[in-house]
């Protein structure tokens, strides 16, 4: 039985991802990625967060494969490219995936550190962005909402 409806399958920390939508198998982009995720996954692991790695699938076909971290209540979404059109590809696949998470904070993790374009555009969709930087990760949390215009 097949349908439309978006769900989640779990995957083992050692299972291959798949490319994101509109992308040939085995893409730099891709190992690049799936490079990034593992590294971010053994990171949190060793922090003590729960992980999970997670597909979402729809009929015909997948939509994201990317981490759930369950301590945090963040849905992260690798990333390979902050370009505005990457960017927006982003947005819709992880806004989607997240509301079959809950809590569902959306977070993009990048193979490199975001320029200030893409930052801003991520801090006004309230979207985290993780970028790996030696050993570690940082964060760039959205910006607190002032009330202002």
């Amino acid at each position: 039985m097949t349908t439309d409806r978006p769900h989640v399958t779990y995957l083992a920390p050692s299972d291959p991802a798949r490319p994101q939508p509109g992308r040939a198998n085995d893409e730099e982009a891709d190992r690049s990625e799936n490079a990034v995720l593992t590294a971010y996954l053994f990171h949190l692991t060793a922090k003590g967060h729960r992980v999970l790695r997670h597909r979402v699938v729809t009929d015909p076909v997948l939509a994201s494969t990317d981490l759930f971290d369950a301590t945090d209540g963040e849905v992260v979404m690798a990333c390979h490219h902050s370009h505005y059109s990457a960017l927006i590809a982003a947005y819709g696949v992880i806004s989607d995936c997240a509301r079959l998470f809950s809590p569902g904070r959306r977070a993009l993790l990048f193979t490199a550190e975001p320029g200030p374009v893409a930052r801003e555009f991520l801090s006004h969709h309230k979207i985290i962005a993780i970028w790996p930087e030696g050993e570690s990760f940082v964060r760039a949390d959205p910006a607190a909402e002032t009330g202002e215009a």
